[in-house]
C-alpha cells in the first residue's frame, strides 16, 4: 500500500509534466535581438568549428601557414554568413 501512495503522486506529475509540454507558440518569437547578440554567434560558431576540427582530426587552433588555418576560416565564415552576419571590410 505505502508503494502506491509514492507511486500515485509521481504518476501525475510526470503526465502533467509532459502535458505541460505540448501547448502554446513557440517562446522564440517572443525574443528579440540584444547587445550581446554577436558575441553570441562568435561563441557560437568557435564552439560548431571547434568540433569540425576535432572531427576531422586537426588542431583546434592551426598555425596561419597551413591549409587547416585556412579551413577553419572558411568554416567559420559560412557559420557566420548563416547567422546572418557578413564580413567587415
Amino acid at each position: 500500500m505505502t508503494g502506491f501512495r509514492i507511486a500515485c503522486p509521481l504518476a501525475a506529475l510526470a503526465a502533467v509534466t509532459l502535458l505541460s509540454g505540448c501547448g502554446g507558440p513557440p517562446a522564440y518569437r517572443d525574443w528579440a535581438a540584444g547587445e550581446q547578440v554577436p558575441t553570441i554567434a562568435f561563441d557560437e560558431c568557435n564552439e560548431q568549428v571547434d568540433d569540425s576540427m576535432r572531427l576531422r582530426g586537426y588542431p583546434l587552433r592551426p598555425l596561419p601557414e597551413t591549409p587547416q588555418f585556412q579551413y577553419r576560416r572558411a568554416i567559420f565564415a559560412q557559420c557566420m554568413r548563416r547567422k546572418g552576419y557578413s564580413q567587415e571590410n
